[in-house]
């Protein structure tokens, strides 16, 4: 009976550890009526993507995509109506021009999907398949398993075949096929290029060869463009064919670039929209780097190097690009970007660029104190090779206008906008009479960044210029007198507005144009939609504001910002993406974002225990107003005593109504929230301001207020609280185990812990972070020589002896951004004062960690937060490493209660 009893007992000790050891497989101390988001379900998550609609919006495609490999499915329906059909997979759908047909490819069977009789004909032997844009909508283009070109006309069923065509492109509109051709003659490859002229069903030979590389046909189907590369010669060029030509012309080859024998041609670009341009990329052959010759295998860092000797190396790699143009009425070549030159944005027309120019090669972090970092602005004009150099200070954003008639610029010390008249050659301020704050809320005291150009009015006549909440329309002449296009309602209502679609965007707009304009709430995170028609004075209107997202424009602090509108071509009609926080993204149809028909039903958490969020608010010591977002089980229980882990990064209170996909990982090195909530932890996310010069001590005042105010919640257990992060996330949390013993428990990923080693670093052998400490997110605010009392404050190395918090460390050996001697410092520093700390270093993975390495260290991350948050025995790994049993040490150690006193003799401290 005896030994009954203790097999019994061995078997539930066996059954509780397997448990533990297969990732997050513990029930919580209440009954559930769900199963926990545990390793088990996140492989059978699914989600929808992949929207589309027909240019009459009445009809859309999307997926339901699975994690599981074979279980996608593609769903075509109708947009306001119940016909619907599912096809297994994840197939590519195309609607033709006139929104009647349908088509997708089934395996190798073509689908055509009369929509508008809901009749579907199938097609075998099709492998890929196009439709035009534009045009007729009666041709269909398909590769056969024989790797010939069919074209069936889907009205009258005739089907034409052309042999060895190996790709091919419809035109713009619709009316030509451009076909590229491929057979083996004696051995060799033979290139063609022909033409297919689908209303005459004529086909022209173009070009018969070797070695095409590149075919592009251009907007106004005029004419296309190819690139030739001769192997024999080592020379590329590029041709260019006009309809109605007898043959193909040479445009340019490397010879006839004209600047070095290190030149040559790259790719193709684009053509413009005239027909009369057509834009290419040469690239610079990288400098080769050996020591074959028998010289000293060394390298010389010099204080005159204006980039480091290691990232020479790296850049040698990949060779610079530049940016020509040759245009055919003049052929003539205009090279657009230079040496140490970046391509800001240009005209409409193509005609002019606005180009920045760096004195060297030196990196933009630089400009600070780096000589060969300064920049400057430059105006080119392909029309007449003219140079124009326009001469600003203290610029950040900066834009030329879609006509080319003017180039519009912040000034930081004015703190005002100027246009540059690139006609007189006259600077203006246009914003002196507007009272109004220009700089962008988020990260507000990192970048003091303007939040930009909005877009325009037709013919250069009106910039919109967006300031912190609203929208100004302001004449680039200085003349009339700025109005306010959304009449101040933002700032009023603690609103941010944005154009609200992808389609407004570079663009030009009429005076009577209805703008859809984005909305986000700073306050109570609410999203939605406004309208506003550009000629009327006064507010806009409200379309819908909830507490969910439905795209975070421009917003750096959620993961999951949702997505814009995708709007159908010839009507406005819209497919949305929307989400909260306890329900997955779906999409919406809508008309006028006010009523919105739902299109998809994937909600998958509604199978498991979820997560549930709420907004908090609190004061400060300081009389100042937080906020964060707390994070509970669907099934919480207010009589229950819950742990509560702190994790934070920058403003993460605009995740209040995000969606977060349960994984290993979030990040690839953070905790995943709804894996931790499901399994009984509760966690809060507070908002940091931070103090330049002090960003270290803006932590500890935020999260000790957080948790000063969380811990008084009757169902927070302030025992069992902990911290944790990632990168910055992670200093963070470096420098708070260093300075309170509030917390049971904290870990720290791909972090820092020694700003000042870490300063004169040089991550993977490549950058210097003197900049990112100095105008970085590290927002010390100053070198490491004007600021060192502050940068020994904000590194917590200093202090490692006052630590009494378990710490976990997460690096990777190869970490590009944060060195691993960073983390290898801090844990041989806390190893050395006897401190409980465990250091994870993973071989593979960069800032973060993927596959297998993030399977493992959610796993060791779970087991580290049950023990001390929820007094669940300690794995072997923490209690007695891995070196001796050579596994994974997932087992918990049921003989050694909670991991011991380290190394550290007694007398040590005598």
């Amino acid at each position: 009976m005896r030994n009954v009893i203790f097999l019994f007992i061995w078997i539930c000790i066996s059954l509780e550890a397997f448990c533990q050891s297969n990732l997050l497989e513990i029930k919580d101390h209440h009954p559930l009526t769900k199963p926990l988001v545990d390793s088990t379900a996140y492989n059978k998550w699914t989600y929808v993507d992949g929207p589309k609609i027909s240019n009459n919006g009445k009809y859309i495609s999307y997926y339901v995509k699975s994690r599981l490999k074979g279980r996608d499915t593609t769903v075509l329906k109708q947009s306001e109506g119940n016909w619907e059909i599912r096809v297994p997979g994840s197939v590519y759908v195309q609607f033709t021009n006139d929104s009647k047909i349908a088509l997708f490819r089934n395996k190798d069977t073509l689908n055509v999907v009369r929509l508008d009789k809901n009749i579907i004909q199938k097609f075998a032997g099709v492998i890929f398949f196009k439709v035009p844009n534009n045009g007729s909508s009666e041709w269909v283009a398909f590769t056969t398993p024989a790797g010939e070109l069919g074209m069936r006309n889907l009205r009258t069923g005739v089907v034409k075949i052309y042999k060895s065509i190996k790709r091919y492109s419809f035109s713009e509109n619709g009316k030509f096929l451009v076909m590229e051709g491929e057979q083996i003659v004696n051995n060799e490859l033979i290139q063609s290029i022909s033409l297919l002229d689908i209303p005459k069903d004529e086909v022209k030979d173009i070009w018969k060869g070797m070695g095409l590389v590149q075919l592009l046909f251009d907007q106004s189907t005029t004419m296309f463009a190819f690139l030739l590369f001769d192997k024999a010669k080592n020379d590329k060029s590029l041709w260019y064919y006009k309809l109605g030509d007898s043959k193909p012309v040479l445009a340019v080859n490397d010879s006839l670039i004209g600047i070095d024998s290190s030149m040559v041609l790259d790719n193709i670009s684009e053509i413009n929209k005239k027909g009369d341009c057509i834009y290419f990329t040469v690239k610079k052959l990288g400098r080769i780097i050996d020591n074959a010759n028998g010289s000293s295998p060394i390298t010389i860092w010099s204080y005159l190097d204006s980039k480091l000797p290691t990232a020479e190396i790296v850049d040698s790699q990949f060779p610079i690009s530049y940016s020509f143009v040759f245009i055919l009425k003049d052929r003539c070549i205009a090279q657009i970007s230079k040496d140490n030159e970046l391509i800001l944005n240009r005209s409409n027309d193509g005609s002019r660029y606005l180009v920045e120019h760096t004195s060297g090669n030196s990196s933009p972090g630089d400009r600070l104190w780096s000589s060969s970092a300064q920049h400057s602005y430059l105006l080119r004009s392909i029309r007449n090779k003219r140079r124009d150099d326009i001469k600003l200070k203290g610029s950040d954003i900066i834009e030329v206008s879609p006509s080319g008639k003017y180039v519009i610029y912040y000034d930081k010390d004015s703190i005002a906008y100027f246009s540059f008249d690139i006609t007189s050659g006259i600077c203006r301020n246009i914003t002196p009479r507007i009272k109004t704050s220009w700089i962008g809320y988020y990260r507000e005291d990192l970048f003091r960044a303007p939040r930009g150009i909005a877009g325009w009015l037709n013919n250069d006549v009106s910039v919109l210029i967006y300031d912190r909440f609203d929208i100004w329309i302001v004449d680039p002449l200085g003349k009339r007198k700025p109005r306010n296009l959304t009449n101040g309602y933002g700032l009023k209502h603690n609103i941010v507005f944005y154009l609200g679609l992808p389609n407004l965007s570079n663009r030009a707009f009429s005076n009577q144009e209805t703008l859809i304009l984005n909305a986000l709430n700073l306050v109570s995170k609410e999203n939605g939609f406004f309208q506003k028609r550009i000629e009327e004075v006064g507010d806009p209107q409200l379309l819908t504001m909830d507490n969910c997202i439905y795209h975070l424009i421009d917003n750096p602090y959620t993961d999951n910002a949702g997505r814009y509108p995708v709007k159908a071509r010839d009507e406005n009609k819209f497919i949305v993406s929307r989400m909260r926080a306890n329900e997955s993204p779906n999409f919406f149809f809508t008309s006028d974002f006010i009523k919105f028909t739902q299109q998809s039903y994937v909600y998958p958490e509604a199978e498991y225990n979820w997560y549930t969020t709420e907004l908090h608010s609190w004061k400060r010591a300081d009389g100042s107003i937080s906020q964060g977002v707390l994070y509970k089980p669907e099934n919480f229980n207010d009589k229950h005593s819950y742990p509560v882990i702190f994790y934070y990064y920058e403003k993460k209170s605009f995740g209040l109504n995000a969606y977060i996909l349960p994984e290993s990982l979030s990040g690839m090195c953070n905790l995943n929230i709804p894996t931790f909530v499901s399994n009984g932890f509760l966690i809060f996310t507070p908002d940091i301001d931070y103090k330049i010069g002090d960003p270290m001590q803006s932590t500890y005042d935020a999260v000790l207020s957080s948790a000063n105010y969380i811990s008084r919640l009757p169902y927070i257990d302030s025992q069992r609280m902990g911290i944790g992060g990632c990168s910055f996330g992670g200093l963070q949390t470096n420098y708070l185990v260093t300075h309170t013993n509030l917390f049971a428990a904290a870990y720290s990923s791909s972090s820092i812990s020694d700003l000042i080693s870490a300063y004169g670093d040089v991550p993977a052998r490549y950058t210097s972070l003197n900049s990112y400490f100095e105008i970085g997110q590290g927002r010390m605010g100053g070198t490491l020589w004007e600021k060192t009392e502050s940068y020994i404050k904000n590194s917590p190395i200093f202090r490692a002896d006052k630590v009494t918090t378990p710490l976990l460390l997460m690096h990777t050996t190869n970490d590009g951004i944060c060195s691993f001697s960073q983390a290898l410092e801090l844990f041989t520093a806390l190893r050395r004062l006897g401190k409980k700390v465990w250091l994870l270093e993973y071989s593979d993975g960069n800032h973060g960690i993927g596959g297998k390495s993030a399977d493992d260290f959610s796993i060791r991350l779970f087991q580290f937060f049950n023990h001390y948050l929820k007094g669940t025995p300690a794995p072997v790994w923490m209690t007695k490493g891995i070196s001796e049993e050579r596994d994974s040490g997932y087992k918990l150690d049921y003989k050694i209660k909670s991991p011991g006193k380290g190394l550290l003799i007694d007398s040590i401290f005598r």
